[in-house]
């Protein structure tokens, strides 16, 4: 697996590096390296010469990756032999299994190349070999710190072992000195110039301070201010204070304990990543082998190790678009200080069990899970419903409650409607566009032409849109008023009808008013509704064709179709929802609902055009165009500071400031799209809730709402353009 994966994901900056010193080596040997620059100790350069000599037999990518890639499967196995001794042989492959196919590990190495997993394993191997031979461990200590300074942060743990056995002095000196003659050793073919202390001295000042920032790029405290910020001898003795501490506690609280160890060592690199300055996003990793072999004796250590887990895949990401993509950001600074918040959370986690000596056992969470299981099982059997408390709301006060939630909605989007007066956002394309047609001028249906300096002619989706805009300006005046209010009428509209397909699927009147509360107090939904977009457009009459179908008015259903179709292409996403519907129905196969969605969507939809075709344009500009807009949507490789991947909507990773005005008085205007963080996030939970309800309990009207989620949803993960927050807008009403 990781062969395979060795071809992809290179970190090029640094790869070339490690080459073109491996190339050094060879060349010149060992004596002249340190000449030219280098911010490595010696310990991975003997590495890197044995590689320059075999180049020549094996691939670059593969080549420079395969120490990396070695050193986890010797971890996975040091893993294994850590705890069949405790656990038995499945539990220990468990363990190997949980740290070899973990995708922050394979991330690492298969895809970096980097080193940390060299730190792992002489960590590790360091603790293993003590009770076979205490010489050997002090040579794996040594060797891994040559390698990368962090591994004698295992010193303190190796010293609980020391203090656990009871070692007498002469034993603990003899450690010491073995790997301090080591460590100096590996210095002394590298060493050309004044005395050896001073040369080693020189090296290691070089190695530590060749980044003196508090945070580069790593997702800890110190990134809770700043990345890259200039570091100082206040933040780094804070730093060790605190990291000492919990050192210290943590020993004296675990020392007697049999995997010891371990469980300091998983304290002690999260700990110093989280704390120490100077810090890279990858220097996480050593954590993850004794949390590997702890989570196996203690499950609730699944929590953190699941948790740096992701968080460290996202570091892994960051840093690398950061160093490949001009220094692009793919995270908001929300999300990045989320995930620096939760890493601290996970610390706090680790040292908390360890002074409440937090513990759980393997068998209570299987026998728990069986129960679970079982009681499940039992429910599908005996066909048990989970109900919500029922809620009678008369119908005069459920009137009243809708009433509100719809003048709210309508307050909400109408209010100061017309400011900023001017296009903004992507108004520039579309109410512009809509201006153009106002006017009967044809340049707005033909793609060739140039548009005036910051401006567009909006080719690039159907025109509905852009004539409700028409309309609106031809009632209120050629104004923002007017170009936005019918988006934000058919806002409310969507308000409404969310109202009555929830009370329509799930015969609760509550549901409904429930439903519309949420949409009504939804960000997203309310900035995309006061813009002069199309999003509104798509969002209503999708809705009101479903809407329409289940209530089995088939030719308003497919009028609406054709108005979602003429809005954005990206209604088609509704046709799988009309055909569940469909299937649903006693009579399928009435001629006419044939008949109404074979023809009049294609009517809506041509009709569409019909200004167009006023202004002297024939099918054969018409069909020019529908080409342009597929090139357009399949073929654009363009970039924006507020692009987004479609996974990151739910998490709300990636807002989008859609306007900033300049500096009145000490005052900005600002309009930011994002989502409710109540309802996207907590809506994500219950979608997965529910899908495991819904499968559980066979609740077919459960298990729609979570089918048209997915599909307004997932079909954007295999878009080829670039995307947007507010794509999710269909699938984010269904949360």
């Amino acid at each position: 697996m990781r062969i395979i994966f060795s071809a992809f994901g290179t970190l090029r900056l640094d790869q070339g590096t490690f080459i073109s010193w491996s190339l050094m080596l060879v060349k010149d040997g060992f004596k002249i390296f340190y000449n030219s620059w280098s911010d490595y100790l010696p310990g991975y350069l003997y590495v890197l010469y044995f590689l320059g000599k075999i180049r020549n037999f094996v691939p670059d990518v593969v080549l420079y990756k395969l120490p990396a890639m070695l050193a986890d499967l010797v971890t996975g196995y040091l893993i294994y032999r850590i705890l069949v001794k405790t656990k038995g042989s499945r539990w220990a492959i468990i363990g190997a299994g949980i740290y070899l196919f973990n995708p922050a590990i394979l991330a690492n190495s298969s895809l970096w190349g980097q080193v940390d997993s060299l730190t792992a394993l002489t960590s590790i191997l360091s603790i293993y070999l003590i009770p076979f031979s205490f010489i050997l461990s002090a040579i794996s200590l040594a060797v891994g710190t040559l390698i990368k300074p962090q591994t004698a942060f295992m010193l303190p743990v190796i010293l609980v072992i020391m203090l656990k056995e009871r070692w007498n002095v002469q034993k603990v000196f003899i450690y010491l000195l073995i790997g301090m003659a080591i460590f100096v050793t590996g210095f002394i073919p590298f060493w050309n110039h004044g005395n050896l202390t001073s040369f080693i001295y020189e090296r290691l000042g070089l190695s530590l301070n060749q980044y003196p920032y508090t945070s580069v790029n790593a997702f800890n405290f110190w990134g809770l201010f700043e990345f890259w910020r200039p570091d100082n001898i206040y933040y780094q003795i804070g730093g060790y204070i605190l990291v000492s501490f919990l050192t210290l506690f943590a020993c004296f609280k675990l020392w007697k304990k049999k995997q010891a160890p371990y469980y300091l060592s998983a304290l002690i690199f999260a700990a110093s990543f989280m704390f120490f300055t100077r810090m890279h996003e990858r220097h996480l990793l050593p954590v993850f082998a004794p949390l590997a072999i702890i989570a196996i004796e203690n499950p609730l250590f699944l929590i953190p190790y699941l948790g740096f887990s992701l968080t460290y895949m996202a570091n892994l990401y960051y840093a690398y678009v950061w160093i490949t993509d001009n220094f692009r950001q793919v995270f908001s600074d929300f999300a990045i200080k989320l995930l620096e918040v939760i890493n601290i959370g996970l610390v706090v986690f680790i040292f908390y069990s360890f002074a409440r000596n937090l513990r759980m056992e393997w068998g209570k969470v299987i026998l728990t899970a069986n129960k679970f299981i079982h009681g499940l099982k039992k429910r599908n059997a005996t066909k048990v419903r989970v109900k919500l408390p029922k809620i009678s709301i008369s119908p005069q006060k459920a009137k009243l409650f809708l009433i509100l939630i719809l003048m709210f909605a309508f307050v909400t989007r109408t209010f100061n409607l017309g400011s900023p007066k001017n296009e903004y956002f992507d108004e520039v394309y579309h109410a512009f566009t809509a201006r153009v047609i106002l006017h009967g001028d044809s340049k707005a249906w033909e793609w060739w032409n140039t548009p005036p300096a910051g401006f567009a002619y909006e080719w690039t989706h159907p025109p509905i849109a852009k004539l409700g805009m028409v309309l609106g300006m031809l009632i209120f005046g050629e104004n923002s008023f007017g170009w936005r209010v019918p988006g934000a009428i058919l806002g409310v509209g969507s308000v409404f009808l969310v109202y009555l397909l929830a009370k329509e699927l799930f015969k609760d009147e509550t549901t409904g008013l429930l439903a519309a509360a949420a949409l009504s107090l939804d960000g997203l939904a309310l900035v995309m509704s006061r813009i002069g977009m199309n999003d509104s457009y798509i969002l209503l009459f999708a809705l009101l064709s479903i809407y329409l179908f289940m209530k089995q008015r088939d030719f308003a259903s497919a009028l609406s179709f054709g108005l979602a179709l003429a809005s954005k292409w990206s209604a088609i996403w509704a046709i799988p929802i009309l055909f569940i519907l469909w299937l649903r129905r006693k009579n399928k196969f009435k001629l006419s609902t044939f008949i109404y969605f074979l023809f009049l969507p294609i009517t809506v939809y041509l009709l569409s055009y019909l200004p167009m075709f006023l202004t002297g344009h024939g099918l054969s500009i018409w069909w020019g165009m529908q080409k342009q807009m597929w090139w357009y949507h399949t073929g654009l490789r363009a970039t924006h500071p507020y692009t987004s991947s479609w996974w990151t909507w739910p998490l709300l990773i990636r807002p989008i400031y859609l306007y900033t005005s300049q500096e009145i008085g000490g005052m900005v205007a600002r309009i930011y799209a994002m989502g409710n963080p109540l309802g996207f996030w907590f809506g994500l939970t219950s979608v997965t809730i529910s899908a495991v309800f819904a499968f559980a309990e066979r609740n077919k009207k459960l298990g729609f709402v979570i089918f048209c989620y997915l599909i307004f949803f997932v079909p954007w993960a295999v878009s080829p353009r670039i995307m947007f927050l507010y794509h999710m807008c269909c699938a984010g009403l269904l949360n």
